[in-house]
């Protein structure tokens, strides 16, 4: 019997070392939005959340995609490289240009992380006690998994062969194994069989409340007074002096006429103007027709818009000034 029991801790220990050769995917956005996890084609959690716990992973190259709850919003797909026997959490956040990507944020050990770290999934609907008086939106998901060990133990005694059979399956998360050891010693004549079949099957379902959704801060723009200037304002403050000079360095620098436009707009939208900065730029242009097409599309972007007028020093023709005046009493 010190062999079969050898034999077994033997192949528990097999069995130990298969589920070590998984990963665990931990998923948090850090603004507090709902998003569906899918790794690998396969989706994490049926219903929205802002944590996904997924374990289990048998790849070291997942794919990750996070699906978020508005639909405005492109998937965010990465590939991931996932050492076995780590659990890895990332955050999703965005990037200077505003896009939604994932960062990673740390690694440890699986099984080291505290209990109340691993979470699983509960419903958005759950209510404590069925008394209606405590709700949380908590979305995570965790997979269970289920364990099935079968053991033969064959003895025989009183004088005849006295050895021991074992035979195992061991099936666990879809992975089966089969194993059958004889041992053999000694003499007798009686013999008995015994099997035993065990299958545990564990689901943890964890409740945890979702990170608070920071509140987003809105820088106003600094109060600026135009020297001498009183009237109505369009954009706030117009750029300075030294960003000017080399705004309008870099649209000279360019060779040909549309190539100077499509660098003006470029500028003009993304900053605010002057009305004498529209005049400036106005003057980089060779033809008439340049220089109208700039004058009306600067009027959303300048800062004193009631000095507009003045923009018409800068025309060669007449009919220019015609033109802007129809434009700007269309708008």
């Amino acid at each position: 019997m010190i062999r079969l029991s050898t034999f077994l801790s033997s192949g528990l220990l097999y069995v130990a070392a298969l589920q070590a050769q998984t990963s665990d995917i931990v998923v948090f956005s850090e603004m507090g939005e709902k998003f569906t996890l899918i790794i690998d084609g396969d989706v994490k959690n049926e219903l929205p959340g802002t944590r996904v716990v997924a374990t289990g992973i048998r790849n070291e190259t997942p794919l990750l995609v996070v699906r978020l709850v508005d639909a405005s919003v492109p998937p965010v797909k990465q590939n991931a490289w996932m050492e076995y026997g780590k659990e890895y959490t990332l955050k999703l956040t965005t990037n200077k240009k505003g896009e939604y990507v994932l960062r990673m944020q740390g690694q440890a050990e699986l099984g080291s992380s505290k209990p109340n770290e691993s979470t699983t999934s509960v419903p958005s609907n759950f209510v404590e006690d069925g008394a209606g008086s405590e709700q949380t939106t908590n979305s995570q998901v965790v997979t269970g998994g289920s364990h099935t060990t079968t053991t033969t133990v064959e003895t025989t005694e009183d004088g005849g062969m006295d050895g021991e059979n074992v035979n195992m399956n061991i099936g666990i998360n879809g992975v089966g194994i089969n194993m059958n050891v004889g041992v053999t010693e000694g003499m007798g004549s009686s013999s008995s069989t015994t099997t035993t079949t065990h299958t545990t099957t564990t689901h943890t379902t964890t409740m945890v409340d979702e990170p608070p959704v920071r509140p987003t801060i809105v820088k106003e723009p600094p109060v600026y007074h135009m020297p001498g200037y009183s009237g109505p304002v369009g954009c706030a403050m117009p750029m300075g002096a030294g960003e000017f000079s080399e705004a309008q360095a870099s649209i000279n620098g360019k060779g040909f006429e549309e190539s100077k436009m499509t660098l003006a707009k470029q500028i003009g939208s993304g900053h605010c103007f002057s009305v004498e900065q529209v005049k400036g730029i106005m003057g980089l242009f060779s033809f008439e027709d340049s220089k109208l097409d700039f004058a009306k599309f600067a009027y959303d972007h300048v800062h004193d818009i009631g000095n507009y007028y003045k923009v018409n020093d800068a025309f060669s023709f007449e009919s220019s000034i015609d033109a802007l005046d129809q434009f700007i009493k269309a708008r």
